[in-house]
């Protein structure tokens, strides 16, 4: 049957509003992930790893634990009351090597380190009451531990003291405290402190603000392996903060720490990657590094996903897909309230459902439920 040429011009008009109200949505779109994703390539963050196994200086103990006749060595020493050994039988039962992980054992044995005056042990134990790890937890108790250590010139300890004042763990918040005792450690050539006082001269916390400063000790502690100060000093040449702007000075710090396992460093390099700044554009190699990151709990990561697949970039577009990232985002906190409400605007209810189902399963399978947030060791702009 011929339709009327009234009718046939209305459907026209109605196909014409439909696609433009399309394109808008697309167009919002953009520029709401675009918004998002300016802060989605991550500045500098405090160094947080105060933790009963703190990565930093984790390998060298770990070398002197790591075959049977060391830790049997150890063992006889550590019974015979030398305090060091003590703390090493500690750290073995607290990490498992060489018998079942054991926080009760590992606890008895940096208690009778501790009473010998073991600087490690009395750290130690602080993290332990810090975390509540097979103890109650508890702020106070923890600090005492950590102050004692600290008092003596334990770098370590001056450099959780530090944290728990910036953070105001059982106890006001104090940047002026936090720069003191980083000051402290940072005087002893500690990396983790050097990197977490880069952070307060960069943001002006506790210090006035100088961002050059920041930039030195951040290279400080980066020339001694912290995984966080290269990312940290990566940022600032990324951004021109206390260094001159440098993409490629800064993909190479990204590098350093990505391969370490730094999720930030990885999302950052992704991004230079995929733009093509201090690298060769590959878009390839950015989506294998968003992924990555995204698996090692990076949220910054997984809207960048949800901007790829939203614009097609390396990739075919899929919305659902790009969906399917926000609500990953959202899901560990990231705000992507307004991206999320025009991405639902592409897909079908049934899509939708879909891939909120997807981004469950995504994050149960990577282990990123969320978790209460805890101290974690020793220092950045990522505190350590």
């Amino acid at each position: 049957m011929r339709v009327p040429r009234v009718l046939s011009t209305q459907l026209k008009l109605l196909l014409h509003e439909r696609r433009a109200r399309q394109q808008r949505r697309l167009i919002s779109l953009a520029l709401v992930l675009w918004c998002v994703q300016l802060t989605a390539a991550q500045a500098v963050e405090l160094s947080m790893h105060l933790s009963i196994n703190g990565l930093w200086g984790q390998n060298q103990l770990d070398a002197q634990l790591r075959t049977p006749e060391q830790r049997a060595k150890i063992r006889a020493r550590a019974e015979a009351g030398s305090a060091r050994d003590q703390f090493l039988l500690g750290y073995a039962y607290s990490k498992g090597l060489g018998q079942p992980q054991d926080v009760s054992g590992a606890h008895a044995w940096y208690l009778k380190a501790a009473n010998h005056s073991e600087p490690a042990a009395i750290t130690e134990l602080g993290r332990i009451y810090i975390h509540g790890i097979g103890v109650p937890q508890d702020y106070q108790k923890g600090l005492e531990w950590l102050r004692r250590a600290a008092s003596e010139g334990y770098a370590p300890a001056q450099t959780d003291v530090g944290l728990i004042y910036f953070q105001g763990l059982g106890i006001s918040r104090n940047y002026e405290s936090a720069v003191h005792w980083w000051e402290q450690a940072e005087g002893q050539g500690y990396a983790p402190a050097e990197s977490n006082l880069g952070v307060a001269y960069l943001n002006g916390t506790g210090v006035p603000r100088d961002s050059t400063r920041a930039a030195h000790l951040f290279r400080l502690a980066a020339d001694a392996g912290l995984d966080t100060a290269q990312f940290d000093l990566g940022s600032c040449y990324e951004e021109g903060q206390g260094v001159a702007q440098d993409f490629t000075l800064a993909a190479e710090l990204y590098q350093k720490a990505a391969q370490q396992g730094h999720s930030g460093a990885q999302n950052n390099l992704a991004s230079l990657y995929q733009d093509g700044h201090g690298v060769p554009q590959d878009r390839a190699r950015a989506l294998r590094l968003f992924f990555l990151a995204a698996g090692n709990g990076n949220l910054k990561a997984a809207i960048n996903l949800a901007r790829v697949f939203h614009l097609g970039l390396g990739v075919k577009p899929d919305p659902a897909l790009s969906y399917m990232w926000l609500k990953v985002a959202s899901d560990g906190g990231e705000d992507v309230s307004e991206a999320l409400r025009i991405a639902a605007g592409e897909i079908s209810a049934q899509q939708m459902n879909l891939a909120s189902q997807q981004a469950s399963a995504w994050r149960a399978q990577h282990h990123l439920d969320p978790v209460p947030t805890m101290l974690t060791s020793a220092g950045s702009a990522e505190l350590r």
